[in-house]
């Protein structure tokens, strides 16, 4: 007998709910749950789903699975996700910039990122870093501004590409800190690192992570990190706040569901995403790639996205940025 797909997306419903009760169910197995990645394998979304689907599928009693979807810059993925149906097989872990940044800068996107998934939990979050080459006698912001302010020719900063959030943190340092700077865009981290030690540009941004090897060699040197703590690859290195600077701006990686699941599907979800990020050896993992786990609610992750976006859009604004 031929299984229609809607009868087997509507079992894959009650699995998931009879399960939020506690009741066992012997062929939980025959509906996977997938989390769908925007990005190639191998990446820092990546290894965080995989994390994630390894300790979800025996929370949940149901094989769960990384499926990648690269593709303009994750947007492959958000409208297929758009389009799947709401009954908590499949999933998103999408980065900050598909959620927040995106929908600023592309006027033609088929999904809208509030209305059209539901928010299961924040994953990770992530500061930027601020790093000065081995020609710039900066270290720490104070100094960088006097030093942009007595050498106009050299205020520009790099980033890895137009319209990243590197790109836009720049923007912002720029109003903090009353200075004019140029922004630079490069294609990808690899070629922004290169020009910051060959002092081709005065400051770079970018994740910890693309600086952290050189820092430590002294090829290059972080001045500042954007996030509401220290980062963990930088301990020495005070934030953005701590030097003045009114900005907490942080990365994150959320989880997301196709909108219309009900509440008990959305709550299941939600409660075994968590328990696989306060897993102690996820935690230390996700350490290691300068990661912070970071689970927390429905509700918290929709307030978090309605924050960014006010303090991202502004900026996204000034530049005058669009990508279409």
């Amino acid at each position: 007998m031929k299984i229609l797909p809607s009868t087997r997306r509507a079992f894959g419903a009650l699995v998931l709910a009879a399960a939020a009760g506690g009741v066992p169910l012997a062929l939980a197995q025959t509906q996977p749950v997938r989390i769908v990645v925007g990005f190639p394998p191998g990446g820092s979304a990546d290894v965080t789903a995989r994390l994630i689907a390894d300790h979800m599928k025996d929370t949940l009693g149901v094989p769960v699975r990384v499926e990648n979807r690269p593709g303009a810059g994750g947007r492959v993925a958000a409208q297929h996700v758009k389009e799947s149906a709401a009954d908590g097989t499949t999933l998103m872990l999408a980065p900050f910039a598909v959620m927040v940044i995106q929908p600023m800068v592309f006027s033609a996107l088929k999904y809208d990122t509030v209305r059209d998934f539901t928010p299961l939990s924040t994953a990770v979050t992530f500061p930027l870093a601020v790093a000065v080459g081995p020609g710039n006698p900066s270290r720490n912001l104070s100094e960088l501004s006097s030093w942009l302010k007595a050498s106009p020719g050299k205020a520009n900063f790099g980033t890895p590409g137009a319209g990243s959030m590197p790109h836009f943190m720049g923007e912002m340092l720029s109003q903090r800190l009353g200075v004019s700077l140029t922004h630079v865009p490069f294609q990808g981290g690899a070629p922004l690192l290169t020009n910051l030690m060959g002092d081709q540009i005065g400051i770079g941004i970018d994740t910890p992570a693309e600086f952290a090897e050189n820092h430590r060699a002294g090829k290059v040197r972080v001045i500042g990190t954007s996030g509401a703590a220290r980062s963990s690859q930088f301990p020495e290195v005070a934030t953005l706040r701590e030097q003045g600077v009114d900005l907490d701006a942080s990365a994150w990686f959320g989880v997301f569901a196709p909108a219309g699941g009900t509440p008990a599907v959305t709550e299941r979800l939600s409660d075994a995403i968590g328990k696989a990020l306060r897993e102690p050896g996820i935690v230390q993992r996700l350490a290691t790639l300068g990661l912070t786990a970071a689970p927390d609610k429905p509700e918290e992750l929709r307030a978090r996205m309605g924050r960014d976006i006010a303090l991202w859009g502004p900026a996204v604004k000034a530049s005058g940025f669009k990508a279409d």
